[in-house]
């Protein structure tokens, strides 16, 4: 294995509608040529970023890995802390099999894989108190002697966390490391075109130039491999975590619970609920409180069912515990609601039930004219898996996949496993 490499690249919210365009594109048409492919793959529920590579990096679904939703649940937190560390990971994961294994690993903003023993880690965190400032705090999280080596290489590239600066910063960090380093395994995470969906919407110009990004970003890799003579006995991957929807109105449902007597707020802060939404833009997680009554409990099911089936309302479906984690969703919310398309949730106690959003207003980078989180059984709400290079079968197209089969495969390849998921490894792609 001293001479074989793994390159796992992670296109955020690179979608199967995606490819309709990007085929044609170089770096993805020589991709598509070469590689073993699924233009069907199924995220997982809730769609976000961080439950998404976390049942990619264990093969398992959010109920069993533990990561939930993006976000940690901190009532009256405008920005609550991400699931940003590894430790938020109750499961094994393809990464740390390898390291078992004795392969070193390099990992660029990989979520959820801060403060991990990966031997290169640049960690996906932002600073979220207002004392603090990005570069300690990334230290703090990562590899200081490859962070500090790559910043001043390469840090003036970047404009903080904003895109596309970031995702050129971590290009260029892969290549000085994968030049310098010689990993064995190597995981990189653009975001781009997640960001530009969200700020500028979901077909915007914005999003197209950040698919061609991708492209070049794909061009790049290639030209270096071989430049690097890495390519022959190197595995690529390359996949994307969710699909966006466009969305142009807001559910409040902590305005509703606050208006029913379920919740209660005392100069601005919750102090008290018997249901709380915990918001997972496409989705939401539902909280009852402490001692709240069956009686309680039935009155606020019989609210959500009639805004349910209210044709002017934004909600989907309402699911019971028992069928969210059918659905592989976490297991600490008590309900859980869907979105129907267009419309989205937010944590909001002091805004009406329904906003529709201002059509001249841009996004945020995680919120705004196009989001995720939605059941990842919408349709046209697919994403994409390529594997090519070294061990692999060329030509083979699979008809459906998930994200928990992706672990698996990883650790496949490179001579390890990882028990007890709930995927599989994709065996017909290997030779």
């Amino acid at each position: 294995m001293k001479n074989r490499h793994f390159i796992i690249v992670s296109f955020d919210a690179l979608s199967s509608r995606d490819l309709i365009d990007l085929k044609h594109l170089p770096g993805f048409q020589r991709l598509k040529e070469s590689s073993s492919y699924c233009l069907n793959v199924s995220s997982v529920y809730p769609s976000l970023t961080y439950p998404c590579h976390t049942s990619i990096s264990t093969g398992m679904y959010p109920k069993n890995h533990g990561v939930e939703s993006n976000t940690l649940l901190q009532l009256n937190r405008t920005s609550p802390d991400w699931n940003w560390t590894r430790d938020s990971i109750k499961a094994d994961t393809f990464y740390d099999a390898a390291l078992r294994k004795g392969l070193s690993v390099c990992s660029l903003l990989w979520p959820v894989a801060a403060k991990s023993n990966i031997t290169w880690n640049l960690p996906e965190i932002f600073a979220n108190r207002p004392w603090q400032h990005q570069i300690p705090v990334t230290l703090a999280h990562g590899t200081p002697s490859f962070l500090l080596d790559i910043n001043r290489r390469f840090g003036h590239l970047r404009n903080g966390i904003r895109q596309p600066q970031l995702d050129l910063f971590v290009e260029a960090s892969a290549h000085y490391a994968l030049k310098t380093k010689r990993p064995q395994v190597m995981m990189m995470h653009f975001v781009e075109l997640d960001a530009m969906r969200h700020i500028y919407g979901y077909d915007s110009e914005e999003a197209k130039t950040a698919l061609k990004s991708y492209d070049m970003k794909l061009q790049n890799l290639y030209t270096l491999l071989e430049e690097e003579n890495l390519l022959e006995n190197t595995t690529l991957f390359v996949l994307g975590d969710h699909d966006q929807i466009p969305v142009h109105t807001a559910i409040h449902m902590n305005s509703i619970f606050k208006d029913k007597g379920f919740l209660s707020v005392k100069k601005g802060k919750i102090t008290d609920y018997e249901m709380y939404c915990q918001s997972l833009d496409g989705s939401a997680y539902l909280h009852f409180g402490k001692n709240v009554s069956e009686e309680r409990k039935e009155e606020i099911r019989l609210l959500l069912y009639r805004l349910r089936d209210r044709d002017d309302f934004g909600i989907e479906a309402v699911y019971d515990k028992e069928e969210m984690l059918s659905l592989g969703a976490g297991r600490k919310a008590d309900l859980m609601l869907e979105a129907k398309n267009g419309f989205y949730f937010q944590d909001a106690h002091d805004r009406p039930a329904l906003l529709k959003r201002d059509e001249k207003a841009l996004g945020t980078d995680h919120h705004g004219r196009s989001t995720h989180g939605f059941d990842p059984r919408k349709e046209n709400y697919q994403t994409v898996f390529f594997a090519a290079g070294k061990g692999i079968r060329s030509g083979i197209i699979l008809e459906k996949m998930s994200l928990v089969d992706e672990g698996p495969t990883f650790a496949h390849a490179m001579g390890t496993v990882l028990h007890d998921t709930d995927g599989r490894v994709l065996t017909e792609l290997f030779l």
